[in-house]
């Protein structure tokens, strides 16, 4: 007896490529009554094993077409991602430390509803190994090698010649520019010379009592060049021609009341590097500095010959007077600092008295003050 059955076939269009189809077999109702069809008899000639050999074969290639959209939407996703990394700059290691890149997959009704993590993990290579360099060998040297660039320690008698030197051509400017003669001093010229000449002399009256006025003068400005190119004994202090950055040091490295030997050496190490170098800087180059230095000389030149006109020599030039003094002091200036950069320290002491007239004796000293 032949059988006959029905087919309806029922697509899903509504579901996206990754979905399967399905086919329902709806029986024959003639086969269900056992009587003959109402309608006429399906002369397609598929039995029921085909059938569902057929439905087995769409649903096996539904799930490998859905397998397909997978893998593709996958690889599209990792591109994105890919490109998303190489747009900073870097092409496939990270900056510095390794960086996690979570990338959560669509779900694929196809596959179970199963969500599949992709982590993508970006490391830094690994730091070459680079080996340490070879020592470089030190030389071994002794205290005396390491302050072998320094000039040498000058002798006694050294620093009493360059002095002595340098008295002797104040006196023989004031002799030259300058004559004994006996004048009146006003109540605003004794203002100006009272600020001349060594502590507790009173100028004003030494020039009226003194039979050589001359002599008094040398002492003036003897003092005077001496006092404006000697350091500055503190900060607030005016009116001289050495260099700051000297002066400073000697404020900061005062041991005065030091007891400790180290420290006594240290800062003389200290004194003599520094002046070194101050004498190299400003023999090399003409800087700011150094211009500024020779026009304040110039002036103090210019405010000592103002001060004492009425003892000038007529029968000399004010423009050689002005230069041949401040030559002497720029000498004196360099003998300052000379003595600064000596392991001791060197300063200027009056030594006897100053008297009336015929009593004038004035002798000037260099004590070492250690």
């Amino acid at each position: 007896m032949a059988t006959a059955a029905t087919t309806t076939s029922k697509s899903h269009s509504d579901y996206s490529t990754a979905s399967p189809s399905f086919t329902t077999i709806i029986p024959d109702p003639a086969l269900i009554t056992g009587g003959p069809s109402s309608g006429k008899r399906n002369n397609s000639g598929l039995s029921s094993g085909a059938v569902a050999g057929i439905s087995i074969g769409t649903l096996i290639i539904g799930a490998l077409l859905a397998f397909i959209a997978a893998f593709f939407l996958f690889k599209r996703q990792n591109r994105q991602a890919r490109a998303n990394v190489g747009g900073t700059g870097y092409t496939s290691y990270g900056e510095s430390a390794p960086e996690l890149v979570m990338m959560q997959q669509k779900s694929v009704g196809s596959l179970g509803g199963r969500n599949s993590p992709y982590v993508q993990v970006s490391q830094t290579p690994a730091p070459r190994v680079v080996p340490p360099p070879a020592p470089i060998p030190v030389q071994q040297t002794t205290p005396e090698d390491a302050t072998a660039f320094l000039p040498p320690a000058a002798h006694d008698d050294e620093v009493h010649g360059r002095v002595s030197g340098l008295l002797d051509r104040i006196h023989e400017h004031v002799e030259r520019f300058y004559r004994d003669v006996h004048a009146s001093i006003t109540p605003s010229m004794e203002h100006e010379i009272a600020k001349f000449g060594s502590k507790d002399v009173e100028m004003a009256e030494l020039l009226q009592n003194c039979s050589n006025p001359t002599t008094a003068l040398k002492h003036a400005l003897v003092a005077y060049v001496l006092g404006i190119t000697a350091p500055k004994s503190n900060e607030g202090e005016q009116g001289t021609v050495f260099p700051e950055e000297l002066s400073r040091i000697i404020i900061e490295n005062s041991t005065e009341t030091a007891s400790n030997p180290s420290v006594i050496a240290a800062a003389s190490l200290h004194r003599r590097i520094s002046v070194y170098l101050y004498t190299a800087v400003s023999n090399s180059q003409d800087s700011r500095e150094t211009r500024l230095t020779q026009s304040n000389i110039r002036e103090a030149a210019e405010h000592f010959s103002l001060t004492f006109f009425p003892w000038a020599n007529p029968a000399s030039c004010d423009q050689d007077k002005d230069d041949d003094l401040g030559r002497i002091m720029t000498e004196a200036l360099e003998i300052s600092i000379w003595l600064l950069g000596q392991p001791g320290l060197y300063e200027f002491e009056w030594e006897g008295t100053v008297g009336g007239v015929d009593e004038t004796r004035i002798v000037e000293g260099v004590v070492v003050a250690m």
